[in-house]
């Protein structure tokens, strides 16, 4: 090891706050060593050696989209699903089952649909709340919701608050990758990264909670992936809104970005390194979640020596990633084996990453 690389695992050791050029290095560190660092930032945001995972549901309400983004096989425009809106009473069926199965969490999500307006959006937040008041709706996106206030001529801070009032528990906060350079080419119909930004601290000013994501493998540099996170730590700074991270790679099949000979699938080494890093940048958000529905469960289950504390959702429907051709799945046993293998606690949480169970 390089005297640089000594001298900045030992700062990453002392707890100090690591930069955009840090973090570009840090991609290159010997994996065992890079997860070994990772998991020393765990510990200091959360001793207790246990991670955590909610029984949820995506409700895909509509792939009609105008965004187009190059790296989605699920808008209609791809070709690969048939254009949809679902009704209430089907959203309503799928919420019916996800309270059957004990479910905690719904994600409505779907595409920037011109013919669904703000009104939409609420109505179909009343009527899952109205029916189910005991499952939180952590629901829409920040481009959803731009799209929406920009239909009615309102500002992002009404549609938030509108949604609140409608319903909505938190607001999921897609984030793709936070770098102009990857939008303009992959989703130059998409929000920039400034209006991210907006929504985001729209979301803050109304007292809700949020999260953050992002989709690696699309051409940029490590140092792009690495101003991503500090785009991220910066709002998290700000507003203290994000209550978790996730980042997962870019699935080519069936998308127009995925037909590029320059853009490869990611690799499990490459999804550890991403996560390791991400939990050693962002030392302002407590929980990092697997991204085992794109990477796999065997995967996954090795990213928790990696700064992994939350397996995410036990989904009981997603299309999206599916439309790219990944059909994991996953549930309560194998989520409650994986974690105890890595000489975890098993913990079942709710929305809010508050206990609601802890397996022995």
């Amino acid at each position: 090891m390089t005297h640089s690389n000594r001298e900045l695992s030992r700062r990453v050791l002392a707890g100090a706050r690591v930069n955009v050029d840090d973090a570009a290095a840090l991609f290159s560190f010997p994996l065992a060593e890079l997860g070994a660092l990772a998991t020393a930032r765990l510990r200091a945001v959360q001793p207790a050696p246990q991670a955590g995972f909610i029984i949820d549901r995506i409700i895909n309400y509509t792939n009609i989209c105008g965004a187009g983004c190059r790296f989605c096989a699920f808008h209609a425009g791809a070709g690969k699903v048939p254009p949809y809106t679902l009704s209430i009473d089907e959203i309503l069926k799928k919420a019916d089952e996800l309270a059957e199965a004990g479910g905690s969490q719904i994600m409505l999500q779907g595409g920037l649909n011109p013919s669904l307006g703000i009104e939409h959006l609420e109505m179909m937040a009343r009527a899952v709340k109205e029916r189910h008041p005991g499952i939180a709706l952590h629901s829409y996106s920040p481009s959803e919701i731009a799209c929406a206030a920009e239909l009615a001529g309102i500002s992002d801070d009404e549609a938030v608050a509108r949604l609140k009032d409608a319903g909505v528990d938190s607001i999921p906060g897609a984030s793709d990758l936070l770098v102009e350079r990857i939008r303009s080419s992959v989703s130059p119909n998409k929000i920039s990264v400034s209006r991210w930004l907006s929504v985001m601290r729209s979301i803050s000013r109304c007292g809700m909670q949020s999260s953050a994501t992002m989709t690696y493998g699309m051409g940029e540099s490590l140092r792009e992936r690495a101003e991503h996170l500090n785009v991220v730590r910066d709002l998290q700074d700000e507003t203290g809104t994000i209550r978790a991270f996730i980042p997962w790679s870019f699935a080519p099949a069936n998308t127009e970005l995925g037909r590029d000979a320059e853009v490869l699938p990611s690799t499990a080494d490459v999804y550890l390194r991403t996560v390791a890093v991400s939990r050693i940048f962002l030392d302002n958000v407590k929980f990092i979640q697997s991204g085992w529905l794109t990477e796999g469960l065997d995967t996954a289950a090795i990213s928790l020596a990696f700064g992994v504390n939350d397996m995410g959702g036990v989904l009981t429907e997603e299309n999206v990633v599916r439309a790219a051709g990944i059909n994991n799945t996953a549930g309560v046993e194998q989520f409650v084996r994986i974690i105890r293998e890595a000489g975890l606690a098993p913990v079942l949480r709710d929305s809010s990453y508050n206990e609601l169970r802890r397996f022995s």
